[in-house]
């Protein structure tokens, strides 16, 4: 049964696209008690030297951390590897169901920029990838509308995943997410009392729903493979490579009877129960 959309999933923001992270819970802005070695949370001898300082300053004088849950869900892992490594793909597609002010572009191999039209705007790249583990680096900076609140910060964030087959041989991906924030504004603290619940509330939207999108787009995909293939080639703003090797991805992957019409976005009050269009 094809999986349906609602309009709350289709509110996440622009950080958790483009990084893919699924962090559940509340974040507790705080600085942490506990200590981590960079060495021990990331591949640190694989990432190149002009990030590693960085990211290992992050993990270790992190101001926020929290891992999420881990997620499994249908999905083949070219499929899950091709929405995780081509965020513009993604973009699309989601974009494709639902009126969204994110915008974003690449600006060099493995590097973005966008803004999610709330006050938020972020400079991230992937700084090492592999199928089992993407490990992302992102300077953050937040306005609030009025103005009166600011945040700066970076962020370290590692996705990893696995892939196994279910007795009916059917394909899954298994995710989580640990993610690290250093808060890099001055008078944080002072800060921190007067607009708590703001910056709170930015921190969570931006990464939390992120999961449960990246996994739903995943079963999306693979359920309406014409649908996806169409809005990848004609909307993303991606190289005419990443296209086609989306494009080969997602037939090679093809389910029998997937549906050949597009999802539906419903609305969260109403019974979510999936619709196919002709």
């Amino acid at each position: 049964m094809p999986p349906s959309v609602t309009r709350r999933r289709m509110a996440t923001s622009i950080l958790g696209l483009c990084v893919g992270a699924s962090l559940p819970a509340r974040w507790a802005l705080a600085a942490s008690v506990r200590t981590f070695d960079p060495g021990q949370v990331v591949p640190l001898d694989q990432i190149a030297s002009e990030h590693r300082q960085v990211v290992s300053e992050v993990i270790r004088d992190h101001t926020i951390h929290r891992k999420g849950t881990a997620d499994s869900f249908p999905c083949h892992s070219q499929v899950y590897l091709s929405l995780i490594n081509e965020p513009a793909i993604t973009l699309a597609l989601w974009q494709d169901l639902a009126a969204s002010p994110v915008q974003l572009r690449q600006i060099a191999p493995g590097r973005y920029q966008g803004a999610d039209g709330a006050g938020a705007s972020a400079t991230w790249e992937f700084v090492f990838r592999s199928p089992k583990t993407h490990v992302l680096f992102s300077t953050l900076d937040y306005t609030s509308p009025r103005g009166n609140a600011r945040l700066q910060g970076r962020i370290v964030l590692i996705v990893r995943s696995g892939y196994y087959r279910e007795t009916n041989g059917e394909p899954y991906v298994q995710h989580d997410v640990e993610a690290f924030v250093k808060v890099d504004s001055k008078g944080w603290k002072t800060l921190a009392r007067t607009v708590r619940p703001i910056l709170e509330k930015v921190l969570e939207d931006q990464v939390q729903e992120a999961g449960l999108f990246v996994s739903l787009m995943g079963r999306l995909v693979e359920t309406y493979p014409n649908w996806a293939v169409q809005v990848a080639s004609a909307k993303a703003q991606a190289s005419s490579e990443a296209k086609q090797t989306f494009r080969e991805v997602v037939i090679q992957n093809r389910r029998s009877g997937a549906a050949t019409g597009r999802p539906t976005v419903v609305n969260d009050t109403a019974q979510a129960t999936p619709r196919r269009r002709p």
